[in-house]
């Protein structure tokens, strides 16, 4: 659960924030679980939904709209990825603004759909995918930056 909220969040503080909150939610809601078999998605559920809502309460996110439909960009640096460790990745992913940080997490590691993350989100589908293609441009830049730092 700790490790989920270290992807969403921007610091140790505010991801052991969202963890100590989560884990309330998680005792507090233990009796409506229904397949016990289902529990770490349930708990990674409640984890995700708690990093959302902490961000929509202690931070003013604004979302660029962008109504155009973004095709993703492919990732060039595939050698970058390899020369860092997962420490350092997270660390690129930390550095991203809160709203493409959020949306990135959503779709590529949790794989929730930009329908999906828009309801979530309460942005619309292209915000989304103009979120997504941001975020993926921005770590390209950091991770060049941290590769050049590294060689």
């Amino acid at each position: 659960m700790l490790s989920v909220s270290h992807r969403y969040a921007r610091n140790r503080t505010d991801a052991e924030d969202i963890f100590q909150e989560s884990v309330l939610k998680v005792f507090s809601y233990l009796h409506q679980l229904n397949d016990v078999e289902k529990i770490e998605w349930w708990i990674k559920r409640i984890v995700i939904n708690e990093a959302i809502h902490f961000y929509k309460k202690n931070k003013s996110l604004v979302f660029i709209e962008d109504y155009q439909t973004v095709k993703s960009a492919e990732m060039e640096t595939a050698d970058i990825y390899k020369k860092m460790e997962a420490a350092e990745v997270l660390k690129v992913i930390q550095e991203l603004p809160d709203k493409m940080r959020l949306v990135i997490n959503l779709f590529s590691i949790e794989g929730f759909s930009h329908e999906e993350i828009a309801e979530m989100l309460g942005i619309s589908v292209g915000t989304s995918k103009s979120n997504l293609f941001d975020a993926r441009k921005k770590i390209k830049i950091l991770m060049h930056e941290k590769v050049r730092g590294i060689i």
